[in-house]
């Protein structure tokens, strides 16, 4: 896979990453995603193969690209060591409400991308990204004391799982307060996951 985040610095990759992506959101208006060509999209982006191949290896990882980039954004929680253990949960909350209603303005896309034959390569993409955090989550709270012993290998497959299949329900829903779907969401967490009171 390509590193395009880490390549996009100077100003002509920059315009290039933001052609093709245009060029594909313009595109999946009219053509389903599993029919998307990158002849198609090299056309509309007026660009070369190359120039696709140099920023990315398929259509399915760039859709996967487009939709989890800015997710992955807002999901950290900067500092999170020195934040008040009481103050970890709602953190996390207001994080997820923000990620959900990105879902929400992405809904078309991210629905081509979960209906596709290549839906598994978005589903990977979220799989490692929220697994980490999931990961690092249990860790400070169980070096706070929050958390006891929690079998890993069983709760961040289960919790990561829950959250992917909770996201494609949101984008294929058109309800829109998505504080309320990130409390209901965490409502439903194992009794282990730390809330707060």
């Amino acid at each position: 896979m390509a590193d395009t985040p880490a390549r996009a610095v100077d100003s002509r990759t920059l315009r290039t990453v933001a052609a093709i992506e245009a060029a594909v959101r313009a595109a999946l208006r009219e053509i389903p995603l599993d029919d998307l060509t990158i002849a198609e999209v090299c056309r509309l982006a007026d660009i070369k193969r190359p120039s696709f191949y140099t920023h990315f290896d398929s259509i399915p990882e760039l859709v996967a690209h487009m939709l989890t980039a800015e997710i992955n954004n807002v999901l950290p929680i900067p500092g999170v060591e020195e934040v008040a253990a009481e103050q970890i949960e709602p953190l996390i909350l207001d994080n997820f409400a923000v990620a959900l209603e990105l879902i929400a303005r992405d809904r078309e896309l991210y629905r081509a991308a979960f209906t596709s034959s290549s839906s598994g390569v978005l589903r990977d993409v979220l799989d490692r990204a929220i697994g980490t955090r999931v990961r690092n989550i249990i860790t400070i709270w169980q070096d706070r004391g929050l958390v006891g012993d929690v079998d890993v290998a069983v709760a961040i497959p289960f919790v990561t799982g829950g959250i992917i299949r909770a996201i494609e329900a949101w984008a294929f829903d058109d309800a829109t307060d998505a504080t309320d779907r990130a409390r209901a969401i965490r409502d439903l967490m194992p009794g282990w996951w730390p809330t707060a009171s």
